[in-house]
């Protein structure tokens, strides 16, 4: 059996609610309420390479640690907020750029208001909210493109962001908006996919399900002071 990266978290599900106050007001998603952890996975096979396997990543629900006074002290850094994102942990990832974000300026801050909006669409994504996360990704998008990358890190994340966005809402459009449709699986070549697998479909051996290679952001604190000159 294949193993997952060690850099690769464990997606969490966390029920949430999207509050948007205004277009310039931070995001907020509320906490859960009660502690129920449940793990969900299973395997997937690859029909289109013979004898090739993808493993699927368990899906854990699972509420945040409370959080205490210590929680002030802790540092919110870019790098750190890579770290959580790349690692599935987009619930986290948010809460650290909303505090760079408000402390940013132009156009350090509307990148990383950018990366926080994609952050929060996945996170609804994966927790069945599919409305909420084109919404989102959408915006987030919209952001990134208004920087106008020609090359880097943040190029590719944009184009990778644009991809899942065409996969959601070609996939979105005959299926109810709080159904379970995606999975995730690991390809053969080590990355991250995002599967369209809606529960109860027949399953068609013949045709590999459409996926879509799941975001990953390869930029640095170094990256974005960049971006903080011009």
């Amino acid at each position: 059996m294949a193993l997952l990266p060690s850099s690769l978290r464990t997606l969490s599900h966390i029920s949430s609610q999207l509050y948007l106050t205004s277009f310039h007001n931070p995001i907020i998603l509320a906490p859960p309420s009660s502690f129920n952890p449940l793990i969900h996975s299973k395997q997937h096979q690859n029909h289109r390479s013979s004898n090739s396997k993808l493993l699927a990543i368990s899906y854990r629900y699972f509420t945040e640690q409370e959080e205490d006074d210590d929680d002030d002290d802790e540092e919110h850094n870019f790098d750190e907020a890579v770290t959580l994102f790349n690692g599935g942990e987009y619930y986290k990832c948010h809460d650290y750029l909303e505090v760079l974000w408000n402390s940013a300026e132009e156009p350090a801050r509307t990148l990383i208001h950018g990366i926080l909006q994609c952050s929060v669409g996945f996170h609804h994504l994966f927790n069945q909210n599919h409305k909420g996360a084109m919404m989102e990704l959408g915006e987030g998008l919209c952001k990134l493109r208004k920087m106008e990358f020609s090359n880097g890190p943040f190029q590719k994340f944009e184009k990778e962001i644009s991809a899942v966005l065409d996969f959601i809402y070609q996939t979105q459009i005959e299926l109810a908006a709080w159904k379970r449709v995606y999975d995730l699986e690991l390809g053969l070549d080590a990355s991250v996919y995002i599967v369209f697998c809606p529960q109860g479909s027949k399953s068609n051996h013949a045709t590999e399900a459409p996926r879509v290679k799941l975001p990953k952001l390869k930029a640095t604190m170094e990256h974005l002071i960049a971006y903080e000159y011009k």
